[in-house]
């Protein structure tokens, strides 16, 4: 595949830098770590699920198994979706581009890093979202995923790789929306010593970003 050149003649792509390769491979880390994330939703103990009790006690208590973890089933919810969007940017961005250059395939590197940890980091908030470190390790975690993002598509504006016509501006309102959420994230890791709760402020994030992008927009 080749890409097209300043002086309107096809620029030759290196071996293993085609987007659609590494597009391919990132779209299976990610399929992979969204897939984890379910293994870390705790299961109940055999005695919860099934015994000699009337079938409305075993029913009351699983209930108190499901809501005693709530926090377990909103980190999944949380970190799905976190990866679902950096997913879908990513996925789009890549359509837009003719080439990898060895700049943005090692951005690649810190973002499927943070991804494939990010799994680990949601089990340890489900074990105990009372404990600060926790939910710091899993702040940090989303923010960085936020961050690599971010790097990546500064590092595709930098390299002037992209498609006629993209429309440069809004990759980046994008990056600058990105380092903002990801900015939201660590402040609220900071918060989670002073007070409880910070965990559900993370449903704000989506509010966050839409506010600061049409912010950026208008700047623009």
């Amino acid at each position: 595949m080749t890409g097209v050149g300043s002086l309107g003649e096809p620029e030759p792509v290196a071996a293993g830098m085609t987007h659609e390769r590494v597009g391919a491979f990132v779209d299976a880390v990610f399929a992979i770590a969204m897939t984890l994330l379910v293994v870390e939703i705790h299961r109940p103990p055999a005695g919860v699920v099934e015994g000699d009790e009337p079938r409305l006690v075993m029913a009351a208590r699983l209930w108190d198994f499901l809501s005693g973890n709530w926090t377990t089933w909103l980190a999944f919810v949380i970190a799905f979706l976190i990866l679902w969007g950096v997913w879908r940017e990513h996925h789009r961005t890549l359509d837009l581009v003719t080439r990898v250059s060895p700049r943005i395939m090692a951005r690649h590197v810190p973002l499927l890093v943070v991804v494939v940890l990010l799994p680990y980091a949601t089990g340890l908030i489900g074990e105990s979202v009372s404990n600060p470190l926790t939910v710091c390790v899993f702040a940090a975690a989303v923010a960085a995923l936020l961050f690599a993002q971010a790097a990546l598509l500064r590092a595709i504006l930098r390299d002037d790789v992209l498609r006629p016509g993209t429309d440069v501006a809004a990759m980046r309102v994008q990056a600058a929306t990105l380092l903002t959420v990801g900015a939201f994230w660590l402040l609220t890791a900071g918060l989670t010593w002073l007070v409880e709760g910070v965990p559900l402020l993370w449903l704000l994030s989506p509010v966050v970003g839409a506010v600061s992008a049409r912010r950026l927009t208008a700047r623009a």
